[in-house]
């Protein structure tokens, strides 16, 4: 059998709607690592975030902040800054309209609004995590990879019309966007990230449902919604499986032969 590298995404393809990870993704993953696979997650998430899965599922590589930073054998082999120029603009415009904003690093989340409204509070619930805590000033003595901006889509043309060229902007929530690095996405970075680790891009797989997932989808060698995916998602995607709640995961592995 041919090794496959496989990257899971965390919300919505790992953990089900409980917050919590399938028996039989479990199973699976440990049906994986068996029969010589390597498994990897490509996340939204930064690694703080991100740990308690990583830690209950054993796995040594994973690609977070949606491909802003790299982990292989769980050292750091990739990061792409934000642009601090274009940061401190968006962190005036943001202020201006009191929009709330998390900063992080790979490794830290804080935020920047002392008073936390109902628009942060809810999108991280959504995530299972609460509020982190309030530092105004982290982003002036650490390097951000990713920011959290929590606005509406009717007010996106506040930033998402050409304002910041150097950043991107990906919905994750009806209130919560991800700032990403322009030329950052999860697909450029489980491409790097396997490829260092001796895997040619047609020997990988990736599973993900959200519109973060859409480009990693596409690029990698066989991309798998889940059957719970945004439909522009299944669109790309080379095969649909069933939902995070109906063992999707499990079911995808088996078809595709891997265990």
């Amino acid at each position: 059998m041919q090794k496959k590298m496989i990257f899971f995404d965390i919300d919505g393809t790992l953990v089900n709607d409980q917050k919590i990870i399938p028996e039989s993704t479990k199973l699976a993953i440990k049906e994986l690592k068996t029969n010589g696979h390597e498994v990897a997650i490509a996340t939204g998430r930064n690694l703080f975030m991100a740990q308690n899965i990583i830690d209950e599922l054993e796995i040594n590589h994973y690609v977070v902040c949606n491909g802003a930073a790299g982990y292989l054998h769980k050292k750091k082999v990739y990061e792409n800054p934000l642009d601090h120029s274009q940061l401190e603009k968006l962190i005036k415009v943001a202020d201006l309209n009191n929009h709330d904003m998390i900063y992080e690093t790979p490794e830290t989340l804080r935020r920047r609004n002392e008073e936390a409204d109902v628009s942060i509070t809810t999108a991280m619930k959504s995530v299972g995590y609460g509020v982190p805590k309030y530092d105004a000033d982290f982003y002036l003595h650490n390097s951000l990879v990713q920011c959290l901006l929590f606005y509406r889509e009717d007010e996106k043309q506040f930033y998402e019309n050409g304002q910041f060229s150097k950043f991107r902007f990906v919905r994750w929530h009806d209130s919560g966007v991800d700032v990403l690095p322009h030329d950052g996405s999860k697909a450029n970075t489980v491409i790097r990230v396997a490829l260092e680790n001796g895997f040619k891009v047609e020997d990988t797989i990736a599973f993900g449902d959200g519109l973060n997932d859409l480009e990693m989808i596409e690029k990698v060698g066989t991309g798998v919604a889940m059957g719970n995916a945004l439909e522009s998602v299944k669109l790309r995607a080379d095969k649909v499986t069933k939902s995070c709640n109906e063992d999707g995961i499990y079911i995808a592995l088996k078809e595709l032969g891997l265990i």
